[in-house]
C-alpha cells in the first residue's frame, strides 16, 4: 500500500538521485530493501535519506544521503545480516506490512518520516512523525534508533 501523504518526503529520495525503493528492490541480486526518509522542519539539518539492501551476504548495505545546498553528502555503512534480521522480527512485531499512516500528523512544523520496505513486487510504506508518535508508531521508531541508527543520525546544516 502506497501513502498519497508520502509524496512530498519521498521527493527527497528523488532529489537526492536515489531510485525509487520499488526500483531498488527488484535489482539482480538483492532479496529486499528499507528506507527511511526524514524532512525536518527547520534549516538545522538538512533532510536525509538511508536505503539498506539486502542481498545474499553477511552484511547489508546502507547508503545515507543528507540534502545540504551546494553539496550533497553520502556515507555508506555494511550492516551485519544480524542487525537487520532483529529489525525484521521487530517491523512483524509491530505489524509494520499492514500499518496505515500515523493519525493526525501534521504536514509542517514537525519532523516527518517516511519508512518504507520493499521486496519483489511487495511495497509499503508509512508516515510517522518522532514528536507524536505512540505506540505501534513509537515501537517502529525506537526498532529503527537501535537497530539501525546510522539511518537517522542527522549532521549540521
Amino acid at each position: 500500500m502506497e501513502s498519497r501523504r508520502a509524496d512530498p518526503i519521498r521527493l527527497i529520495a528523488l532529489r537526492l538521485r536515489q531510485d525509487e525503493l520499488r526500483s531498488v528492490a527488484q535489482k539482480p541480486g538483492l532479496n529486499e530493501a528499507f528506507r527511511v526518509t526524514i524532512q525536518y522542519p527547520t534549516p538545522d539539518h538538512p533532510n536525509q535519506t538511508a536505503t539498506f539492501m539486502r542481498g545474499h551476504g553477511d552484511a547489508g548495505k546502507l547508503k545515507v544521503a543528507y540534502d545540504k545546498p551546494g553539496k550533497d553528502v553520502y556515507f555508506d555503512y555494511a550492516i551485519p545480516l544480524d542487525r537487520y534480521q532483529a529489525l525484521v522480527v521487530a517491523l512483524r512485531r509491530v505489524k509494520f506490512d499492514t500499518m496505515d499512516d500515523q493519525p493526525d500528523v501534521p504536514y509542517f512544523g514537525v519532523d516527518l518520516w517516511l519508512v518504507e520496505r520493499a521486496s519483489g513486487s511487495f511495497y509499503h510504506d508509512v508516515v510517522l512523525s518522532p514528536e507524536s508518535a505512540r505506540g505501534f508508531y513509537r515501537e517502529l521508531l525506537l526498532a529503527i534508533r537501535e537497530h539501525l541508527k546510522e539511518a537517522i543520525r542527522p549532521i549540521e546544516g
